[in-house]
């Protein structure tokens, strides 16, 4: 009998899954991929290029959020990878021009405190600013024309490894870091080895570096320099170059929901995330593209989309944002039960108003089920946490 009611629910499940939106939209200045390839900057096609055709998500020209053709709603998170070859006064403009515009960085906002998520890389680090996440303007820039440059690049997960250091952070554990391949250890002058990870191989190198030294009123040698960061705005602090051994930069940095921003944010502002190497093959092409991919698996993960109602014909709606299962417009006493995906009951839920909420906090990582029995109508929506 489980293994009947299994198939069933599975097969339900399968059907909820073609109905999910896309999910992830490369935001681009360009109206089409082909107009980026032809007019704009190689490593922002190489970036769309990979999005659409390699990982699944889609195009979306900046216009049509400005005319409102675009349902943002449509998407669990949006990637900006704004990446030009120019000054640094003709990048600003550029950028301004396309995100600042007010109907634009209105919607992106109320997409972003709704609960959408976005990456944004390069030049767009900056956003997690325009929009009000962070109160510190960009202050760690490149705008390099590029040159020819035998080493290898790295970004490092650690601080505090000098001599006499109070505290060691290792972010090198972090899922953002999963599958990379290639990692070098280095002797740091603690004594004690640590990990960099290659982005960028031997060859033409642009240099384009655009992210912070957070708590600037901190020494750099001062481990509250990483620690009020994170815990003051609610990040992590997940890369800085690879030659820094005390606690400067956050090139890499992850935005948790904070206030009213219930969305999630990473950032990724490193020069060695240069996704199309001039003079050839980057030959750890690879980590850049894993880098990525774990990043946007985390911004848009599989299941009930971050803001989207999945309704049945009387509009009962079942809605997952921030680990709490939010059950709209169902009668009380509707049952509602959350399952294994191997079948077994986890939590049995009697609804008790039209707007019931249940945390999920507390479960394990893993995949579920939540059935929502109404009269004779039963509904099964899947849950990867």
């Amino acid at each position: 009998m489980k293994k009947t009611l299994l198939l069933f629910l599975v097969c339900i499940v399968s059907i909820s899954l073609i109905a999910q939106p896309s999910k992830v939209a490369f935001v681009s200045t360009f109206a089409t991929l082909n107009d980026l390839q032809n007019s704009g900057d190689d490593d922002e096609y190489a970036a769309a290029n990979w999005l659409v055709n390699t990982y699944g998500g889609v195009f979306l020209p900046v216009s049509q959020i400005k005319d409102n053709t675009a349902d943002l709603s449509d998407y669990k998170a949006l990637w900006i990878h704004f990446d030009r070859q120019s000054d640094e006064t003709t990048i600003n403009n550029e950028f301004a021009a396309a995100f600042l515009d007010a109907d634009v960085k209105t919607a992106i906002n109320d997409f972003y405190k709704a609960g959408g998520n976005l990456l944004l890389s390069i030049y767009a680090t900056r956003y997690v600013v325009d929009l009000g996440r962070y109160d510190l303007a960009v202050e760690l820039k490149g705008f390099g024309n590029g040159g020819n440059n035998p080493d290898v690049w790295y970004a490092s997960p650690t601080w505090g490894t000098f001599v006499g250091t109070p505290e060691v952070f290792n972010k090198f554990t972090d899922p953002l870091y999963d599958g990379m391949t290639g990692v070098s250890y280095v002797t740091r002058d603690n004594g004690n080895i640590y990990p960099i990870i290659p982005f960028l191989g031997a060859g033409w190198k642009e240099d384009h570096n655009y992210f912070w030294n957070p708590q600037p009123d901190k020494a750099n040698n001062d481990k509250y320099k990483q620690i009020d960061f994170e815990n003051v705005w609610s990040t992590n602090s997940l890369a800085t170059w690879a030659h820094v051994q005390d606690y400067f930069g956050s090139a890499v940095t992850r935005w948790n929901a904070k206030g009213d921003f219930v969305g999630k944010a990473i950032t990724i502002g490193i020069g060695s995330y240069e996704w199309n190497q001039n003079s050839g093959t980057n030959v750890y092409q690879t980590n850049i593209e894993q880098l990525t991919t774990n990043a946007l698996d985390e911004l848009s993960p599989m299941g009930i989309s971050t803001n989207l109602a999945f309704n049945n014909q009387d509009e009962s709606s079942v809605v997952i944002a921030n680990d709490v299962i939010k059950f709209e417009n169902f009668s009380e006493n509707t049952q509602a039960n959350i399952y294994s995906i191997s079948g077994n009951l986890i939590h049995s839920i009697r609804i008790k108003n039209d707007h019931h909420e249940i945390s999920i906090d507390g479960l394990p990582v893993g995949v579920y089920l939540i059935e929502t029995t109404k009269g004779a109508i039963k509904t099964i929506h899947k849950l990867i946490k």
